[in-house]
Order: C-alpha cells, then structure tokens, then sequence
C-alpha cells in the first residue's frame, strides 16, 4: 500500500508552541485563555494588521521555533506500524520555501526536515522513512498533482480543501484527520477525529509484530515473544519477553485526542519517585516515550487478587499508611491532583451531576437508560443532595480542603489493581491517575469500587483502619459518612459510561475485539448501576 501524510497539523502539532510563541513576541497577552491555534488565529485576526501579525507568528513557530512542536498524538505508532507491514509512506507537505515578513530567511522546508530527523522519521531503526520520500509544495495545487504522482492508496490530511480540489486523484481514499460537515457521493471523505481510529480504519489493529516493533525502538533489544494481557479497560498492556529469564510489562495508554490526561507521564513518573521514596510494592519504570505513549516497566509475575484476605488487607493498609506519611514530606507544588480529585463538597457534588448530564443527553437513543435517570437515579440525587451539603463540614463544603489533610492517591486503588506474587506479597499497580485527593475518596472508593465486592468483614476493618490513621483530621469521619452514599451514586454514574459516544472507541483501541457486545454490556450496567442506586437506599434509610 502507498500511504501519502500531510505534514503541518497532520504530524506535526503546533497549538503549544504557537501560544508560546505569540506570548514571547508580544502578539497576545498571559492573561489571554485560549489555547488551540484556530483560536489564536482568529483572535488575532480581529486585531489590527491582524492577518499580517497572524502570517508572521505562522513564520516563526514553522521556522525559528520549529523544533517546539510536537508529534499528533498516535502519529508515530501509526508510521512505525507502517513500516513494519512494508508500506510505502510518502509525506506531501504545502510549504513555502520561506515564511511570509522573516528577516532572517530561514528556510521553512530545512527547519522541517531537522525536526523530522530529530523525531526519529529516517532512522531506519525506528520510523524509517526515506528522506527522499518527503517532498514540499508551493501551492495546493501542486500537492494534489504530488499526490497524483505518488499512486497513493489513500491520503491523509487535516485540510478539507484539499480533498476538493478538482484534480485530486479519484482512486485515493481521502481521510481527513478532524471534523469534515460536506461530503457527497463524488467527493467522499471520511473524517477520523484521532490517529488510533485512522491507524484501524487503514492498517487494522494492532497485532504482535506492531508490539514487538515497539518494545525493539524502546528497549533496543530483540524481542523473543509478547502477549497481550486482558482485563484493562482504557489501556494496553502486554507481556514483553526478551528471554526465559527476562520480561518487561509494556503499557499503551489511550490516544492523547481521545484522553488528553497525561497518564503516561504521571504513572511513569509516579513509579520513580514511589521507589526514590523506598515504597517498592509497585513496579520499577524501566522506559518511556511520550511521542509513541507508551511505559515499559517491570514485569511481575503473580496472579489476580480474586478472593481477598485478611493479610491482603493488611498490606492494602499498610500501603495506605505509606502514602500517608509520604503525603506530609512531599513538595506539594510538584504533584498535580489526581484524575477526578474531589477535594470539596462541592466537588464530589458537581461530578455527579456533569455526570448526569451527559448521560441525560444520550439517552434519547436508549429507552431503558432514559427510564432509569429519571424515575431511579435523580429523585435519590435530589434527596441526598441538599441534605449532604448542608451537613458537610465547613472548611472543605465549597473550598478544597487543606493541602494538609490531602493524600497522595492512586485514585483507583484497590485489589482489582493489585497483583498477588509466590510470596503471597502484593504489588500494586496502574497509577495513571495518581496526585492529591482527599483521602475520603480514597477510602469510599475501595468500598463502592465494582470490581472489589469486598466481604462485610474485611469492608469494616478497612473504614476501621481508615478512621484510625487519619483520626488527626477531625472532619474524617463526618465527611467519610456524609459522602459515602454521594460515592456510590457516583459510582452508578461511572458504570453507564458504556452509553456515551467513543467508549466503544476507547475499549477497541485497548484491544478489545471489534465484536464485542455492547448493547448486552449496557444491559449488564445497567442493572449494575441500578443495585448501586438499591445500595445507597439502604446507607441512607438505615
């Protein structure tokens, strides 16, 4: 296959580096809020001499400041999958020699080129392009004849107006990466919104030589054999062998344009600075590369904790106590809150209801989800609400609780995310969602979690635990109780996540199979959600 890539807003992204770039040339002030480079461009259009000092900032951030930009999120897997199915890339990029008003000259194409070459694009022993296979155009029209020339099988571009010229080829497929409102029959386009959904539609999924490939960049190490394994939701995980005697764990996390979170950063980050502090019942990071979003890390062998014990608990807590006292001598400034933190009443509150709402918003497609929000769900939200409000303790009802009394949280902590050695140890995992939280959430969240499913007898000895080592916070308890039925309706909210657009996305881009079943899988959340709503009745009206 003949693949033919855009190259500006295609590959290369720029939305960081044009905001910094504006601000350090004095275009904008810091107080502006916009981020995306279409609202700075617009922003600036409005301005006098507008569209000069737009196509001046345009030279900049493609000359002088090139080596700012980044790679599109799921870009690199794409062209590493390529290469290692033998496909034929060419990137075909409409770019002036020069940038328009640049007293410097520096040459658009060259500073294009470097960036390419410092990214990995002609190293043989990763990306692998040939340099020869880039090529720049002074006009539109000249991309499309390029384009013509090349035979390409399909094009790939963030521009509709190419795929509208006239002479663009009739036999490449055109698939635009965003968002495209005109098509028709004799101009076709499909538009793909991320590059994980254009790497499927076009190559398929993922397969074990693509996984191979990518622990060979990462590792620099041949690869014997990987295996994928099950049970994450989001993410890809998968057993990298090397030999008998040496395996790594390698993580894909989910499309940057899909989840913008920066999880591979935080959990990788995480793990170093668990072990700098002596906390060794996680994995090491071994390697990582936020152009590919992908972690490798140690791999522990083990199985799931299914049937939890006493002394499961115990190290659970213990590990708790570990954070606890790591929590009072950590530099607060240098770690963000968690995913989802709920560092308020008000908080914890406000995330049950957007969750509401989104929800509220699709269920006109689902009958069954319609009847459950409005005749289960919020008249039980409307009777907890006020009440828990009202009641929650003054000091973090609308503001966030003291940075003292936060915790550093794995934020989906629980067994279901833990892995039980030879030794009958417990070692902890995934932590992409990890930073301060109020150590409420974190103790309700092992309570209500779905996959926990504790016995009455160890979900005592935890709250006891619990209660007992953060008894310095005099609030714990209070708050403990008034949001423990707020949590579980929270949760309720996070089961039906399977109704809202792009889960399915999400589940197939972690390898689930394109044949799964979500219209039975709602029903089965469905029915979860609803003893969740069965559960919080009895907290209250016990």
């Amino acid at each position: 296959m003949v693949i033919g890539v855009d190259l500006d807003n295609t590959i290369a992204r720029y939305d960081t580096s044009f905001r910094e770039v504006a601000l350090a040339e004095g275009f904008i002030s810091g107080s502006w809020k916009g981020y995306s480079k279409t609202k700075l461009r617009d922003h600036l259009r409005r301005q006098r001499d507008g569209e000069a000092t737009w196509m001046k900032l345009q030279g900049r951030v493609y000359g002088k400041f090139m080596h700012r930009a980044e790679m599109m999120p799921g870009v690199a897997k794409f062209l590493l999958k390529c290469k290692t199915r033998n496909h034929k890339v060419f990137i075909v990029s409409h770019k002036t020699e020069y940038g328009h008003f640049d007293p410097d000259k520096i040459s658009l194409r060259q500073e294009a080129l470097k960036w390419m070459a410092v990214k990995g694009f002609f190293d043989p022993e990763c990306l692998g392009i040939k340099r020869e296979n880039v090529f720049f155009t002074d006009t539109r029209e000249e991309k499309v004849e390029k384009i013509a020339c090349l035979k390409c099988d399909c094009f790939i571009d963030d521009l509709p107006e190419v795929f509208q010229e006239k002479n663009f080829p009739k036999n490449t497929q055109k698939v635009l990466i965003g968002k495209f409102d005109i098509t028709s029959a004799s101009n076709p386009v499909i538009p793909i919104n991320n590059w994980t959904s254009i790497s499927n539609h076009v190559l398929g999924g993922a397969t074990d030589r693509d996984i191979k490939a990518l622990s060979r960049v990462l590792l620099n190490k041949s690869v014997a054999r990987v295996e994928q394994v099950s049970g994450r939701g989001n993410s890809s995980v998968y057993k990298v062998q090397i030999s008998e005697e040496s395996s790594f764990a390698l993580k894909c996390y989910p499309d940057r344009l899909i989840d913008a979170r920066p999880r591979l950063k935080t959990e990788f980050h995480t793990f170093n600075m668990l072990h700098q502090n002596n906390v060794t019942n996680v994995p090491k990071a071994v390697e990582n590369d936020e152009d590919f979003n992908i972690g490798i890390y140690e791999w522990i062998d083990g199985d799931p904790v299914t049937d939890p014990t006493q002394g499961d608990l115990k190290q659970a807590v213990d590990f708790v106590k570990q954070l606890y006292f790591l929590s009072l001598e950590t530099d607060e400034a240098c770690i963000n809150p968690a995913s989802e933190a709920c560092l308020s009443g008000t908080d914890l509150i406000q995330q049950i209801e957007r969750r509401f709402r989104i929800l509220n918003d699709v269920k006109t497609d689902y009958p069954e989800l319609s009847f459950f929000l409005g005749q289960t769900f919020l008249p039980l939200l409307e009777e907890i609400r006020d009440e828990s409000y009202s009641t929650w303790p003054f000091e973090s009802r609308e503001c966030n609780l003291s940075k003292k009394k936060q915790i550093l949280s794995p934020s989906d902590f629980g067994f279901h995310n833990a892995i039980r050695k030879s030794d009958g140890k417990l070692v902890f995992i995934d932590f992409d969602y990890f930073g301060w939280d109020d150590p409420v959430k974190l103790a309700a969240d092992f309570l209500w979690h779905p996959a926990m499913e504790l016995r009455s007898k160890l979900a005592v000895e935890w709250k006891t635990a619990m209660l007992e080592l953060f008894s310095a916070d005099p609030d714990f308890e209070r708050r403990l109780e008034i949001a423990m039925p707020l949590y579980g309706l929270r949760w309720a909210m996070i089961i039906l996540n399977e109704f809202l657009p792009g889960v399915a996305e999400k589940r197939k881009s972690a390898g689930k199979k394109f044949s799964y079943n979500f219209k039975k899988y709602r029903k089965l959340q469905l029915e979860k959600a609803t003893r969740y709503c069965e559960r919080v009745k009895k907290t209250v009206h016990r």
